[in-house]
């Protein structure tokens, strides 16, 4: 791995050196601005520093791209098939040619974003922001705060707001903070909510859709005298069933196990004289479209239901996306988000809402039930995107 220090006057005249010097592959490790020793230096504009290694892997890619070549020369003199082919299966064999062009792609969109992140926080430059209104930028950054959003926050300010009152810390951060309120959907009535009877709840394995329902029902039940029955379709893992049927008779809740879409008919009506009834479904792998389509059948346009898409908030922005794609089908949701105590980056809510423009519904911030689960709260998190700490971990 060779490490290297490039300069420039501009990030571009720093970028095209690292390119000639290091190839397309090199990764940026950091840049900076760099002013010159002595007094002179605060009358000359700063230089830009890039900082940027090459890996062997890039050495391996072009041995690869030459064995490639070579072999297509090979094919083009040769007469002998079976000797080409032969050869061909040496260089797979010898060389790490067969590594999936997922794992590759995936790197590329890392290095990638962060190119894109490096080179957004310089370009915000001396002339347009103050130091202040940097300060909250990162902050939206190191919360994982898409890219994009950002660049929208940057246009809205330098339209907006003169360096003078970008020096004002109140006005900063409630015009960052008003702009952030709008991209969540104002829906939400939280555990007053009584429109829908039928609740069901989706989402990938091991994000805690059990629990989840476990904590609302003990609520609906217990706190606001409703009555609640429970329906699962989770008949992949017994201890699911189990664990439902463990905290149905804590709570005094009825609970039906059904096979079948027309079981799911039936449940619904053996529970009609109930004012809530909450269906758990198994978890479903986000890359597994069959399994994701067995979700379609209680998804029964003749049953007015509400769908709650729960997510892990400790998901990568990456998979979160893919969930979003893969649940596609669903017409209608709203957003549940488990483990808030368990992550330091609220990006992914802000994100998500932004990207699917789904009201958010509860949060959950713990294992203890019926405790650890809260109406969502937009302001909440808006105030943690912008710094303060009011979600604390889980020991």
């Amino acid at each position: 791995m060779r490490v290297k220090r490039y300069m420039g006057e501009t990030v571009q005249e720093a970028m095209q050196k690292v390119k000639m010097d290091l190839g397309r592959d090199a990764i940026i490790i950091s840049t900076r601005k760099v002013r010159k020793k002595g007094i002179a230096g605060f009358f000359i504009k700063p230089l830009i520093e890039v900082v940027a290694t090459v890996d062997d892997y890039t050495k391996q890619e072009e041995k690869r791209s030459d064995i490639t070549k070579k072999i297509e020369q090979e094919k083009e003199n040769s007469t002998n098939n079976s000797s080409i082919e032969n050869k061909r299966k040496d260089v797979f064999l010898n060389t790490d040619i067969n590594m999936p062009m997922k794992n590759m792609q995936s790197e590329f969109s890392e290095l990638k974003t962060m190119i894109d992140k490096v080179y957004n926080t310089i370009k915000e430059g001396d002339d347009k922001f103050s130091d202040l209104v940097k300060e909250y930028l990162n902050r939206l950054r190191k919360n994982e705060v898409e890219e994009e959003i950002i660049s929208g926050i940057k246009k809205r300010i330098s339209e907006d707001l003169t360096l003078q009152i970008q020096e004002d810390e109140n006005i900063v951060r409630n015009f960052i903070y008003n702009i952030l309120l709008e991209y969540f959907p104002k829906e939400n009535d939280g555990f007053n909510d009584s429109s829908k009877k039928v609740r069901i709840f989706v989402g990938p394995t091991g994000v805690g859709k059990t629990t989840t329902l476990a904590k609302l029902a003990a609520i609906f039940s217990l706190s606001k005298k409703k009555k609640v029955g429970f329906i699962t379709s989770d008949t992949y893992r017994i201890a699911a069933v189990e664990q439902l049927r463990t905290y149905s008779e804590i709570i005094n809740v009825p609970l039906s196990v059904i096979y079948s879409p027309l079981e799911f008919i039936d449940a619904i009506k053996k529970y009609k004289e109930k004012d809530i009834i909450m269906v758990d479904t198994a978890g479903r792998s986000h890359k597994d479209r069959y399994q994701l389509m067995e979700l379609k059948p209680l998804l029964n346009e003749d049953i007015d239901s509400q769908v709650y898409l729960v997510i892990s908030a400790t998901t990568k922005m990456a998979d979160c996306k893919e969930i979003i794609d893969s649940y596609g089908f669903l017409k209608d949701y709203k957003l549940l988000f488990t483990k808030i105590d368990e992550t330091s980056s609220f990006g992914i809510i802000l994100n998500t809402t932004y990207l699917t423009k789904k009201p958010l519904s509860y949060f959950t911030v713990g294992q203890n039930v019926p405790d650890d689960i809260e109406v969502a709260d937009v302001n909440k998190i808006i105030n943690s995107l912008l710094g303060d700490r009011l979600y604390e971990r889980s020991s």
